[in-house]
Order: structure tokens, then C-alpha cells, then sequence
């Protein structure tokens, strides 16, 4: 009778401290991340692009699976690419495209003004040379999986958000996950279709 209820307490494990010395390259990656919102005067090559995109959506297997999990494979995001004046790409804006790897121009011009006042003004935003923007089309997932595919899109966007602050400290790349923004506003400046939501901005520049 003495012990009984003793199963309802809360139990604490203090857990082994984790050891600087004994951290893998991705830990100390991941221990480095931090929301950067200053970035230096230098652009970005088309090499370190590719590989912050690949990061984000790119296709790393032969049967077409990509470096973020995504339910039932099915991929509902898009990423845009908002480039400046001064890189190498011509300013505008651009739609990556998993398969083949590639960018495709749908806007001509630096819009990094225009994305910063749909994005509440926020100045890094208008200042880094480049800027991704995560969006979604709900319906690619919505119609396997019901109001629960609204869940599983975002969460893909935060595997590919995060994918893309991991490599960004490896490259020296400093970013910072922007959700505050009115919607309406991101879809006319990226002129998105209707059935496209904007989720993340992502501003990026060299730390």
C-alpha cells in the first residue's frame, strides 16, 4: 500500500553532457546555427546557390527522392530564388526545378525592395544579395492526405529550411528563417499562381 501511486510522479534523467571534443562535423554544424540578419558585401557564386537549393529540394537518389522527407513523396514546395544587381545571376526572380537541376527566370529585376516591404520592411531582406522563398501548393498533398497534408507541407518546410541553415554554416552562409509577412503582398511581388502559398523567406549572405 506504501508505494502505491509512486508510478504517477514524474521521473527526471539527468542525461550525459554532451562533449565538444566528442561531436561529430554535423554537430558542430548544427551547434553553430544562429539566425544572422547582417551579411557582408560579396555576392553569391552560382556554385554556392546550387548547393544551398540542392540542400533545400534537390534530388539525391536515382528513384527521384530528395534531401528533405516529404509525406508520401508527393513534394508540395517550391522554391524562389530573389536575386540582386551585383551577382552573377541576372537580377530577377526564379523557380527551381528539382529535376535536372536547374532555375527557370519567371521575373526580370532586383524585387529585394518590394520583398522587403511585403515582408514588413525588414532590412535584411532588402540588403542580402539573395533571398529563397519557400512556398507550397497545398493541393499536391491535401488530396492523399486531407487537412493533415497542411501539417506534413510544413513541416517539409522547416526540413528544408533547416537543411539550408546547416550547409549555409558549413559555407560560411548566414541566414535568417523569416515567417512574418502578409501573403497577399509576397504572392504579387513573386507573382505566384493562386493556388501557391508563400511559407518561409529566407535572406542569405556571406556571415
Amino acid at each position: 500500500m506504501g508505494n502505491q501511486g509512486l508510478t504517477d510522479l514524474p521521473m527526471k534523467v539527468k542525461l550525459p553532457e554532451p562533449e565538444a571534443a566528442d561531436r561529430s562535423h554535423i554537430e558542430e554544424l548544427i551547434a553553430k546555427r544562429r539566425s544572422v540578419r547582417r551579411y557582408k558585401d560579396r555576392e553569391l557564386s552560382e556554385s554556392v546557390i546550387s548547393r544551398l537549393l540542392w540542400a533545400a529540394q534537390g534530388v539525391s537518389s536515382n528513384d527521384g527522392l530528395r534531401t528533405a522527407p516529404s509525406a508520401g513523396a508527393l513534394y508540395p514546395l517550391e522554391i524562389h530564388v530573389v536575386t540582386g544587381e551585383d551577382g552573377k545571376l541576372e537580377p530577377g526572380v526564379y523557380r527551381y526545378i528539382p529535376e535536372g537541376h536547374t532555375l527557370v527566370r519567371e521575373i526580370d529585376g532586383d524585387m529585394r525592395e518590394k520583398l522587403s516591404k511585403a515582408a514588413l520592411l525588414q532590412p535584411m531582406i532588402r540588403n542580402a544579395p539573395v533571398s529563397f522563398v519557400i512556398s507550397t501548393v497545398y493541393p499536391r498533398i491535401t488530396g492523399k492526405y486531407g487537412s493533415r497534408g497542411l501539417r506534413y507541407a510544413h513541416m517539409e518546410a522547416g526540413h528544408a529550411a533547416q537543411n539550408v541553415c546547416i550547409l549555409g554554416v558549413e559555407l560560411g552562409i548566414g541566414t535568417c528563417t523569416v515567417g512574418a509577412f502578409e501573403d497577399e503582398e509576397v504572392r504579387k511581388v513573386l507573382k505566384l499562381p493562386a493556388n501557391e502559398d508563400p511559407l518561409y523567406i529566407l535572406p542569405l549572405g556571406y556571415m
